[in-house]
Parts: structure tokens; C-alpha cells; sequence
């Protein structure tokens, strides 16, 4: 793909407006409503009002992006970063905290909370590093890779689990639609699937105890962590072809032991994690073995959803939604409230105006033919489907509740505002960079 220069833009007025996106638009307008909609019959309606409120300054902020151009936000991209940080750093020393984290900057009249910023930081960021940079090698995904770890360790000690696996979904969809080989990015995440796989599984070998924090810990690897090393090195010696250099086998005996150690530190890493993150992150599995503790929210969500049957029981009437039964239900679990009040059809309809706008997403990135304008296009797409993908599937029970909230559903208002600011983005690049209206 090739960078043109900002005059190639296509030029837009104020009389050109009737020429923006509306496979965005509606959809969108659509589930902000909708989500209105849910939230009064959520909680007995406590946070529609303020929702309310902050919606009309959240559109205008993202209205006024759309009399900016595309290349101003490339180069603004090192502030808009080095900002993003300053306000992650500032939530570490000062932040309020809630439910056991420490997210928000209390400005007084409104609290703030800098990890829903930083998802549209980052994005910024990585579309124009990665428009500057051809991602060649290991060395141009490492810097990238920094680029989005620095961020994403400081909202993991807040802690929040959610947001920064986002920040993997954002880096790893950018980094792919930039050239990265599919090699590569099985090289960068590997280290995640050591830890995955030496999570599950049976113990085939245990290397003792240790005490940590007054915890004894046993050191165990499981059989699919080994059937994973065994993959791993045939397919890096399948693409790599190491017998050709001497410093490719070293570079691959290195990435081996590496993996391993991450793998075999696997126990040491998850005690680390608050109680809560851990019961949340396995309950999915079997959500029966805790029914009034851990697995309570999954099984309240399951019963609404399922309650809800075709029709639904109509808005401002679920059982268990009225009844408070569903935990979080105006933000984690939205979706229950939509599957219990407006029920199979309800549900699909969402469903259906979440994927006309991530392929619209995917339209605009593939149609623009500057660098940069698609990169932002990958970002959101790929910020906004991990968000709907694992929240709706926490809701059914096939996704760990990591508190990803819905977008454009989900109660709050930093997330309202750079949700819309997303959407309005995104509009932005299609309305300048498409050379022509496709309705």
C-alpha cells in the first residue's frame, strides 16, 4: 500500500456532509438509542439519566473530527501518546479507586478514566508508526511491540484485565494489516500461548514448591504446553530453515527457552493476579461449581438471555432484569437485558448492526488507499470487535468476564466519548479518503 501525499485527500465542505457514511451512521444511531433504551430498564433506570447527559457533548466532540484532517492526527501522534502515558502514570499515583481498582482521575464535577482514552491513543499511535515503518523484520515488530507493552503494563496494574487484552487485539490486527508475516505474529504471541496452554491440561511433570507472599506455589507443566514447544519448533523450522545460519539456530534456541521459562513461571505469574481477576477468568469453564459466588453473574446472564425466548418480554418487563437478579447489567451485562426484553429477534438485530459496522470498518480500510487513513480504519475495527466479541460472549457463558464493557451499549462516560470520537474517525476516513459516495 502506498503512502500519498494529504492534497491527494478528497476535498470536503460543510455542503458535503450529506455525503458521509450512513452504513455507519444508522447503525450507530441506532444502537446508541437502543442502548438508552436498555439502560432505563437497567438498575431501575439510575444511570440513563447521566448517560443522557453525556451523550451530546460525546457527538459534538466526534462531530468537530470531522472538520479535521486525517494527517493531523499523524502528526499529533507522539503527544497524543506521550499525553496517554502521562494520564496512566497520573491514575497510578493519584487515581480513585473502585471495586478494588484504581482507574478514574476525579476532576471533581466528572471523573475521567485514561484506559478508554488510551484504546483510541494507541491506535493513533501504532497508524503512524506503522505508516512510517514497512514492517520488515523482527526488530520493526519489536519496537511496535514497545510501543503498545508500555501502555498496556500500566492499565494492568490498575488492574484492568479487560482493557489491556485489548490492547493485544488492537497492536495484533494493526501489525497484520501493516505487512507483518502471520510467522511473526505467532513469534510475539507465543509467550501468551505458553501461558495459555501450561494453564489446561494434565500435569505431566512437577518441579517442586516455592513460597511466594505466604503462598506455596507449585511449579507443574502440562502436556499441551508440550505438545505446544513441539509445534512451535517444528514451524519455526519449517519457515525459518535454521541449517542456513548459525544465527538463526541461536535466535530460535533463544525463543524456545524462552517460551519455556514463561511457561514454566506460569504458576508464579498467575498467583500474582488478584483472587477475583482468577475466579473470573476460570469460572466460565464450569460456572455450577460456585452457583452463588463466582459463577453467579454468567449464571444470571444465561437464565435472562435464555428467559427472553423469541419475542422477548418486552421493554421495562424482564424478570430477572426488574428483579436486579443480573449483576452489572448496565455495563458487563447489557447484553442480558436485550436478550431478555427484546429477546432472539432483539438480540439478532444488535448483533446485525454491530457487523454492518465492523465490515463497513473493514470496507473503509481495504478501499482507502492512504497508509495511514486505513491503518486507523484496522484499529478501530479491531478495537471495537474484540470489545463486542467478548462481551457477548461473557454474557453466554463462552468468554471469562474480563470486564469489556459493549460498545455504544455499556453505561459510561469516558467510553461513550471515545466511542463516538471512534465512530466519528472512522466516518472521517471514509468521507475524505473514498473517492466517491457508495450508499
Amino acid at each position: 500500500m502506498q503512502l500519498t501525499d494529504e492534497r491527494d485527500f478528497v476535498v470536503r465542505r460543510w455542503s458535503n456532509l450529506y455525503e458521509l457514511d450512513w452504513f455507519i451512521l444508522a447503525p450507530v444511531f441506532f444502537l446508541v438509542t437502543f442502548g438508552l433504551f436498555l439502560l432505563k430498564s437497567a438498575e431501575g433506570g439510575a444511570y440513563f439519566t447521566r448517560q443522557l447527559l453525556f451523550l451530546l457533548p460525546a457527538f459534538l466532540l466526534g462531530f468537530s473530527t470531522l472538520f479535521i484532517r486525517i494527517h493531523f492526527w499523524k502528526s499529533v501522534s507522539l503527544w497524543v501518546y506521550l499525553i496517554n502515558i502521562f494520564l496512566l502514570l497520573a491514575v497510578l499515583v493519584m487515581g480513585s479507586s473502585a471495586l478494588g481498582a484504581q482507574r478514574w482521575i476525579n476532576l471533581g464535577f466528572v471523573k475521567i478514566q485514561p484506559s478508554e482514552i488510551s484504546k483510541i491513543a494507541i491506535i493513533i499511535t501504532l497508524a503512524a508508526w506503522f505508516s512510517k515503518h514497512q514492517v520488515k523484520n523482527y526488530f520493526d515488530i519489536l519496537i511496535s511491540g514497545l510501543i503498545t507493552f508500555i501502555p498496556f503494563i500500566l492499565i494492568f496494574k490498575q488492574p484492568d484485565l479487560g482493557t489491556s487484552l485489548t490492547f493485544v487485539a488492537i497492536y495484533l490486527g494493526m501489525a497484520f494489516w501493516a505487512g507483518a508475516k502471520i510467522t511473526h505474529l505467532l513469534v510475539v504471541v507465543s509467550p501468551v500461548l505458553s501461558l495459555i496452554f501450561n494453564a489446561i491440561g494434565s500435569i505431566v511433570f512437577s518441579f517442586g514448591t516455592v513460597q511466594i507472599n505466604n503462598k506455596i506455589i507449585e511449579i507443574t507443566i502440562t502436556q499441551y504446553f508440550i505438545l505446544f514447544l513441539v509445534f512451535l519448533l517444528v514451524w519455526l523450522v519449517i519457515n525459518y530453515k535454521p541449517w542456513k545460519s548459525p544465527w538463526t539456530v541461536l535466535l530460535l534456541f533463544l525463543l524456545m527457552i524462552f517460551n519455556f521459562s514463561i511457561g514454566f513461571i506460569r504458576p508464579i505469574l498467575w498467583s500474582l493476579l488478584q483472587p477475583y481477576q482468577q475466579c473470573r477468568l476460570t469460572i466460565f469453564l464450569n460456572p455450577e461449581s460456585d452457583p452463588l459466588g463466582a459463577g453467579y453473574h454468567i449464571i444470571q446472564s444465561l437464565l435472562a438471555i435464555g428467559n427472553g425466548g423469541f419475542f422477548g418480554y418486552g421493554w421495562q418487563h424482564g424478570r430477572l432484569t426488574k428483579g436486579h437478579y443480573v449483576p452489572a447489567q448496565h455495563t458487563d451485562f447489557v447484553f442480558s437485558i436485550c436478550g431478555e426484553e427484546f429477546g432472539f429477534i432483539g438480540s439478532v438485530l444488535v448483533l446485525c448492526m454491530f457487523a454492518i459496522i465492523l465490515c463497513r470498518a473493514l470496507y473503509i480500510a481495504k478501499n482507502s488507499n492512504h497508509q495511514f487513513a486505513s491503518l486507523l480504519s484496522v484499529g478501530i475495527f479491531s478495537y471495537f470487535a474484540f470489545h463486542i466479541f467478548i462481551n457477548i460472549g461473557m454474557s453466554i457463558g463462552i468468554m471469562p468476564i474480563t470486564g469489556v464493557p459493549l460498545i455504544l451499549l455499556s453505561y459510561g462516560g469516558t467510553a461513550l466519548f471515545v466511542n463516538l470520537f471512534s465512530v466519528f474517525i472512522l466516518l472521517s476516513v471514509s468521507w475524505r479518503t473514498l473517492p466517491r459516495k457508495i450508499f
